[in-house]
């Protein structure tokens, strides 16, 4: 069997290391090849890559050009993942014999983009709540990682793309109050403004933005931090949720994603309400030294590991 992954992104974050987990880890029955931009070939180490940038998910440019890779490469099943993909890889569907498999990464308002696929997997329930059909395999923790507890010596820290969906406006704003050191690791476009509001609200002794990590590197970050903040107005997973646990350290944050089926709903605010983020910092941040993550780390292995995530998704790829 052969299946290429699509994934439309030019930044290597969750999305692009999810597909590469489960390329590499597949066992040798199924033959991987993951269709990305080049600029994300040299983080793929391992799997076969193929550079295609994809322009507008309506333009018919991508179907042929997609069709004409699936066609000389007798690909089995075409692996879509996140909306714009999908809505690329449905299009191919109608018109050639490949099986389109569509990933949910995040939630959408609608179901547009999966319209015409032949499977549809969400990473958690609430994505693929309205689609009786579809199959909810969860993100995993990074396979790589030791796992090894937390000292918890050092700050608290949120991790992500600089991005509005991830609260971390919201985050700031909350941190008038708090006295604790939090570092804020990711790059992206929100660069500029949060740091402007971190200045604006006196907080640059007490925060930092940290764009110099790698994903590789993060491993470090998570064998010192007190705890781990989510921000997000809306999530897929966070898989950065998965790694921290797996490091023993507590998380804080929005009842986003997996969330509510991990963490205690009274560590929990309502998704982009400054007022419930606010309230819950002030009271759980002092907390933290206190909570105890080892028997939700207990039963993160059985249900969020990579290897539960491989078989069930070799599962979808035989029932085509």
């Amino acid at each position: 069997m052969k299946v290429a992954h699509l994934i439309t992104g030019n930044v290597f974050a969750g999305i692009e290391q999810h597909v590469f987990e489960l390329a590499l880890g597949m066992d040798d029955q199924v033959d991987h090849v993951i269709v990305c931009d080049k600029s994300l070939a040299s983080c793929m180490d391992g799997v076969s890559t193929r550079a295609m940038t994809m322009g507008s998910r309506l333009s018919p440019v991508n179907v042929i050009k997609l069709g004409l890779f699936c066609w000389k490469n007798k690909i089995d099943i075409l692996h879509c993942h996140g909306a714009k993909a999908s809505a690329i890889g449905g299009w191919l569907g109608l018109i050639t014999g490949v099986k389109i498999v569509a990933t949910i990464h995040g939630l959408k308002s609608h179901n547009r983009a999966v319209k015409y696929v032949d499977s549809v997997i969400g990473v958690n329930k609430e994505i693929v709540k309205n689609m009786p059909n579809a199959k909810v395999i969860p993100n995993w923790f990074n396979p790589s990682h030791q796992g090894l507890a937390s000292s918890r010596t050092g700050p608290v820290i949120a991790v992500g793309r600089l991005e509005k969906v991830k609260g971390f406006d919201l985050l700031i704003n909350a941190w008038v109050n708090i006295k604790e050191e939090l570092n804020i690791i990711g790059s992206g476009q929100e660069l500029l403004p949060l740091q402007a509001l971190i200045e604006k609200l006196g907080l640059s002794a007490r925060i930092k933005i940290l764009t110099d990590h790698s994903y590789e590197s993060i491993e470090e970050i998570y064998k010192s931090a007190s705890g781990l903040i989510v921000s997000s107005l809306r999530e897929g997973g966070p898989r950065v949720v998965l790694e921290a646990i797996n490091h023993n350290i507590p998380v804080l944050g929005t009842n986003v994603g997996i969330m509510p089926q991990i963490i205690p709903r009274d560590l929990l605010a309502e998704a982009g309400n400054q007022i419930s983020l606010t309230a819950l910092l002030e009271e759980m941040i002092p907390l933290l030294p206190q909570l105890d993550v080892s028997a939700i780390k207990i039963a993160m292995h059985e249900e969020y590991s990579l290897d539960n995530a491989l078989i069930k998704t070799k599962e979808v790829y035989l029932s085509l």
